[in-house]
């Protein structure tokens, strides 16, 4: 009982912390909102226009008074030289050059002559600057006859420091203006709009909090007094419903239990049955890949049996030309025979050994070859050479561009693979059934990771690849057609190859009847690799087969 009376004593200490810290966080924030509103509306304006005014006022202090007074100087000295200048007798200037230069702003007075010769003169102690004084020159004339003329140097210095302390005065008064305008604004919204926002805040934490017994400050027939209005109808709803929400709860419990248990078991035939499924797909594509290889295998042996039959049929032959004689021509003609034919049963040969090897080795991600350095052209010229059986009955050509002579010094043999696989996948891809077909192959220097490297770009005009197929096209086991020439394993190995043994990354983009382009960059020189475990794996594949 004790412990309950504690519990209560500090929630309810606990919510008057939050209505207290709410009430001066939102007190806070709206009279920021506020001060910020009567800045915009009305302390902004009358800053810019004082500001306005302040600057013409002292600009025309400066600039109207000044250039005032140097002038009444300077008409007054053009009438008075007249005489003197008429009559060539500077003492009769100097009087009136003496009332001129009482003023401590005329800096510097001269006179001359209509030789331009100095007839009287004047200078100030004080320095002339140009942007601290205006010059004024007035030609003398007489009957309209020139006399000489006369220049006058005006300070600017007392303009000035009278134009500061009027527009000091004047910025006094628009901040004490600003000053008693917003003191009184916050009053009068503090009074109106922020104080009852407080006490209905307050009330509102204590509805929030529980304590459904928070009684509503009563305020006057306003917008807040109808905000009160309706938390107390608000407040009366919630706690009549609040006296029958146990009981609810309570029934909503025992059937949630129930229900809880009626899907455990249907989560659990769910679970069996994605299982049974799973299995099923495995077991299926298990089967369509076998067919797969079966039918992938029947080609390169079939291909290897045929020229290894006609070259054994040729030796015979050439063995009876031989007892009976033969000629040049002949044993030309067998040599040739001999040399194509064993080439085509050594691709054969290693067609099915890449195509076994690939299909039992759909986890490893690194291939079988030895480092060594190399030059790139001659490792693409001879992959190109080992395709063209594949490509010589068809009207698909092969490209390759290599820019500079590149050596590497890394895996020749992965690289290889990686090139054969994607022509064989245009060959079987991209040029289905067109009646022509390019496989450019373009190879730059570049930087990867920081060091030497090489971009190859890998692009064909064929069919191109679907858009939701992109996504899916490194992955193991993925192909159109299983069954008909793909398994599903080609994309993947290159992919390993790539960002594993050569240590580069692989893009690919492409579009529908325009192509597809494949993107690899790899380093010059091959990083430190699993080359050794690959072998392991795959010639244990390989002699396991």
């Amino acid at each position: 009982m004790g412990s309950d009376v504690l519990a209560e004593q500090s929630t309810d200490n606990n919510e008057s912390k939050s209505a207290a810290n709410y009430s001066r966080g939102g007190r806070a924030s709206l009279q920021t909102f506020l001060i910020v509103v009567v800045f915009l509306s009305i302390a902004a304006p009358a800053v810019i226009t004082g500001g306005f005014l302040i600057y013409e006022n002292y600009e025309r202090t400066i600039e109207h008074e000044s250039r005032a007074a140097a002038g009444n100087y300077a008409d007054l000295l053009q009438a008075g030289m007249t005489m003197p200048l008429w009559n060539v007798a500077p003492s009769l200037g100097e009087p009136l050059l003496d009332t001129v230069r009482i003023d401590p702003s005329v800096l510097r007075i001269i006179v001359q002559g209509i030789d331009d010769e100095t007839f009287l003169k004047y200078e100030n102690e004080e320095p002339i600057l140009a942007d601290e004084s205006l010059s004024i020159v007035r030609e003398i004339t007489f009957e309209g006859e020139k006399l000489g003329s006369v220049s006058l140097a005006y300070s600017l210095k007392a303009a000035r420091q009278r134009a500061a302390a009027d527009s000091q005065l004047l910025f006094t008064i628009i901040i004490f203006q600003l000053i008693f305008s917003l003191g009184v604004l916050s009053y009068f919204l503090r009074l109106r709009v922020v104080r009852p926002l407080v006490l209905l805040a307050r009330a509102a934490v204590g509805i929030a909090g529980g304590d459904l017994k928070t009684a509503i400050p009563t305020m006057n027939k306003d917008e807040f007094g109808r905000l009160s209005g309706q938390l107390e109808i608000m407040r009366g709803s919630l706690e009549q419903s609040f006296t029958t929400l146990e009981d609810r709860v309570k029934e909503r419990t025992t059937e949630l239990v129930d229900l809880n248990k009626e899907l455990k078991g249907t989560l659990d035939k769910l679970q069996q049955a994605q299982g049974n499924l799973v299995q099923s797909e495995k077991l299926a594509a298990l089967g369509a890949l076998v067919a797969g290889v079966a039918h992938e295998l029947n080609t390169p042996l079939g291909n290897g049996l045929t020229v290894a039959s006609s070259l054994f049929d040729a030796t015979r032959h050439i063995q009876r030309q031989f007892k009976e004689g033969i000629t040049r021509s002949d044993l030309e003609n067998y040599l040739a025979d001999m040399q194509e034919g064993s080439h085509l049963v050594v691709a054969s040969l290693e067609r099915a050994s890449e195509l076994v090897s690939g299909f039992k080795q759909v986890a490893v991600d690194r291939t079988s070859a030895q480092q060594r350095q190399f030059k790139l052209a001659e490792v693409l010229a001879e992959t190109k050479m080992t395709m063209s059986p594949l490509f010589k009955h068809t009207p698909y050509k092969i490209n390759i561009k290599v820019s500079g002579d590149v050596m590497m010094d890394s895996y020749p043999g992965p690289l290889g693979q990686v090139i054969t696989n994607l022509m064989n996948n245009a060959l079987i891809h991209a040029f289905s059934g067109c009646d022509h077909g390019t496989i450019d192959i373009t190879c730059e220097l570049t930087t990867v990771a920081g060091q030497e490297g090489v971009c190859m770009v890998i692009q064909d005009d064929g069919h191109g690849i679907r858009e939701e197929n992109l996504k899916k096209i490194f992955d193991p086991f993925f192909t159109t057609k299983l069954g008909e020439g793909g398994n599903g394993l080609g994309m993947h190995i290159v992919h390993n190859i790539v960002t594993g043994v050569l240590g580069g990354a692989i893009e690919v983009e492409s579009k529908l009847d325009k192509g597809t382009c494949f993107t690899i960059a790899i380093p010059l020189d091959a990083p430190v690799s699993r080359v050794g475990t690959y072998e392991l794996e795959q010639g244990e594949a390989v002699h396991g087969e």
